[in-house]
This record gives C-alpha cells, structure tokens and sequence, in this order.
C-alpha cells in the first residue's frame, strides 16, 4: 500500500506526521486527531488482508464494540472506519517497546527474564483479557508483537498495553508467520483457530498467552515434545509446568476457563513454588537475607506457609546438643509456650498459630492476597513435621522444620510429588528483623 506523506490528510481528519511501524497488516502511522487536538496511533489495514465483502464490516463492528473498553492494559480504540477503501483504526498513542523487543534484547544480553517478572507481564496481560472477555470481545491474534510495555517491567509492576483487540477476525488467512492472520499467528494461535477460526472463543486467547508465558521463560516456543521450564531453570518450580501445560491443551476445555481463574492459578503456582535458596551451612549463623522460603503468595501464600518448617538447626551455631546430666528438663508446657501466636515469614504472610503441651500445633493464615490457609503439624523437641492446605485453590503441601528454642523456625517444604517447593525461616511473634520478644 502507498506511503502516506508527512503533512498530508487522511480522511478529513487525522495529519499525517510520522510512520510508526509497517507490517503485513499494513501501516501504522503518529497522526493529529483533527477533532480530538491530539496524536493518536493509525493503523491503515492492507485492504488484501480483510476475508471477503464482510471483513469491513465486521472490522467495524468489533471495533465499536472494542472501543467501549477502557482498561489500563488496553490500548483504547478511538475510531474504526473506511475511508475512500481504505480501512483504519484510530488508537491511543503510547510510547513505549513490544514484549517482542524487550524480549530479543534479554536474549542478546544472555539475561533470563526473572519467573516472577515473566509472571508480572502474564497476570498484566490477563487483567487485560479478563476486561475484554467480558465485553465480549476475543483476541484472537496475541503474541508479543501486540504487547506494548511503556516502562521496564519489575515483579511488583509490569504496565503493558494489548494491541490490535477485533483485527484478527476481520482479516484473512494468510500464512505469514510474522504477521496476524485471520487464524491468528501459527506460532501461537490455539489448535481449534485452524479448524473453526470463527468459533474460537476465550480459550484461544488462554493459549496464546500460555505460550509467551512459555517463551519468556524458556526463549524458546513449546514445540514438538517440548521440556518443562522447570527442566532447565532452577528456580521454575513445577507448578509453573504444570499451569503452562494445562494452558497449552489441545482441548479447550482443559484449560483455564477464564482469564481471572488463570491469574489466580499463575499466583498460586508462583507462590506456591517458592524460590530455591541453598540450605545455611551448619556452622553460619543464618541471615535474614536468606529467609526467601515462603514466596509471596499472590494467591497462594501456600508455598509459604507450607514450606513453612524445616531446614537444618540454626540455633546452635553448628554446636551439638549436650547429652548427660544437666538442668532438669523443661516442662513442655513452658517449652512450647512462647511458640503461640503470630508468625511471620516476612513476606506478607501472617498465621495465627495454637500449639499445645504435647507439641502439637495448627493455625491459620492469610496470604499477603487474601487468600485462607490452614496448617497443622506436630513438633518433637525441637524438630517436627507439618501439612499446608489451601482450600480455595485445592493445594496440599507437606514439610519439615527445625526451631531453635528461641523466635525462630526454619522450615522446607516439598509437593506430593516429593520435590522441594520452597524453605525458609518463620519469626515467631516478632517481625523480621526485629528482636526476640523478651
């Protein structure tokens, strides 16, 4: 399609100033919105790329109704028309690099993109899928071309920006891989896409997002028989694995049904997982820099809490316990006492815990996102066991722990596979950092 130049009038209204970008879908160009007195994004859509005398109309409509979303992880749609033939979309104008780019540029680095960062972008992405879906309109062409960040993503914030929401459907099927088709992009478009394009509904966006979430992790798309990420990165838990392979299901169904269910299983999988952190050696003293065992849990504070016991005995400096005679024993009454009342792992995570004369104990807890845990467990001396529920999201952990006779409780947590999910240290009726009670 011809260049528009600088200066020139499109439509009566928009002031060309600038390209912005050229695709197989066309050109996107900075403009003056005449009316609104302010730049906007248009896109000039290849008329050879819209499927059939409809497209246009349909363009239209989806773009009417796109333009009734206003979320902060949406691009807002301003106007969408035809013009002397020409079809285009008017949008927001917003500064920033595609998911795309940023991506490329942690490749080049040799940087891997933190799990919780990637899981930031995710749950952004989400947020914005969640406010779409329930206007009724579907995506149907996410990939990280269509996902703008307008600042560098960290684990607290990700702000992002979803492109291109109602073009998809409107356009053909071409099978440009690096282009939007009317499929969707073969590298990401959900299976049911190449057999009934015009039935695929949220689901197809579920998948699409599940495998840039893979590909943020791994750098690499999950083709063929592709490895876990946990497979070659330590610190992906399995419950990431596990999430991804259910969004990468071949059966709608399987996956999650909705944007908001997957946001909750993505904070559950990440929290739940835990950060590995490599055991305090015996003889150190150990750091509250290395208490990182109960990961926020964003929804499932249940790695936290579950993991929440375990790991070697810090108390005594590497020292071992005297056996032979000395004071008598302490009465298990007094022994437990001061272990009632509040823990904190120091990550948001709060529980309330009872223990009794004989060592047993359970409690509950809430994560940092609101979300109930229940935890019980039994301690012998000063070692014990322990078992984390987390009825809202079904999640069942196990663990052991360590205290050391004074405000502190090291823990490891393991999944019922086996496999460590997480470790770290509880402060009992104190906040970490702080001292002891007296």
């Amino acid at each position: 399609m011809p260049d528009i130049a600088p200066g020139a009038e499109f439509a009566g209204r928009y002031v060309i100033e600038s390209v912005i970008g050229k695709g197989g879908m066309g050109v996107v160009y900075r403009a003056l919105d005449k009316l609104a007195d302010k730049s906007v994004a248009l896109k000039l859509i290849r008329a050879d790329r819209l499927s059939g005398q409809g497209a246009v109309k349909r363009l239209i409509s989806e773009g009417i109704t796109t333009r009734d979303i206003r979320h902060t992880n949406i691009v807002a749609v301003y106007d969408v028309g035809e013009a002397a033939g020409q079809p285009f979309v008017s949008m927001e104008f917003i500064k920033g690099q595609s998911l795309r780019d940023w991506h490329r540029e942690k490749i080049r680095q040799r940087l891997d993109v933190p799990l919780r960062v990637a899981a930031r972008i995710i749950a952004e992405v989400l947020d914005g899928l969640a406010a779409a879906h329930a206007a009724g309109v579907i995506h149907r062409d996410l990939k990280p071309e269509n996902i703008m960040l307008t600042e560098e993503p960290t684990e607290a914030a990700a702000p992002l920006k979803i492109l291109d929401f109602g073009i998809a459907r409107a356009t053909s099927g071409a099978t440009d891989s690096g282009t939007g088709t009317g499929l969707g992009t073969p590298r990401y478009m959900a299976p049911e896409q190449v057999t009934a394009a015009d039935t695929a509904g949220s689901a197809a966006d579920i998948y699409s997002l599940s495998v840039i979430f893979y590909e943020l992790l791994v750098d690499v798309l999950p083709q063929g028989h592709w490895q876990p990420p946990s497979g070659g990165r330590s610190d992906v838990p399995r419950t990431i694995d596990e999430l991804i392979e259910r969004g990468l299901s071949n059966r709608p169904a399987n996956r999650p049904q909705t944007a908001k269910d997957y946001r909750k299983q993505l904070v559950d999988a990440v929290n739940i997982g835990g950060s590995y952190v490599p055991p305090v050696k015996p003889e150190t003293e150990p750091r509250e820099g290395l208490n990182v065992g109960l990961v926020k849990w964003g929804s499932i504070a249940l790695a936290a809490v579950l993991a929440i016991f375990i790991i070697a005995a810090i108390a005594g400096g590497g020292e071992e316990e005297k056996i032979g005679p000395g004071p008598d024993p302490v009465s298990p009454q007094s022994m437990y006492a001061d272990l009632n009342g509040q823990w904190d792992d120091g990550l948001g995570n709060l529980y309330s815990v009872s223990v009794s004369d004989n060592g047993a104990f359970s409690g509950a807890g809430q994560s940092s996102y609101g979300y109930t845990l229940q935890l019980s467990g039994q301690l012998n001396g000063t070692s014990g066991e322990f078992s984390l529920n987390a009825p809202n999201s079904g999640g069942r952990y196990t663990g052991r722990m360590q205290w050391d006779r004074g405000c502190h409780i090291s823990f490891q947590t393991y999944d019922m596979s086996g496999s460590l999910a997480g470790q770290g240290q509880m402060h009992v009726n104190h906040a970490p950092g702080a001292p002891c009670p007296s």
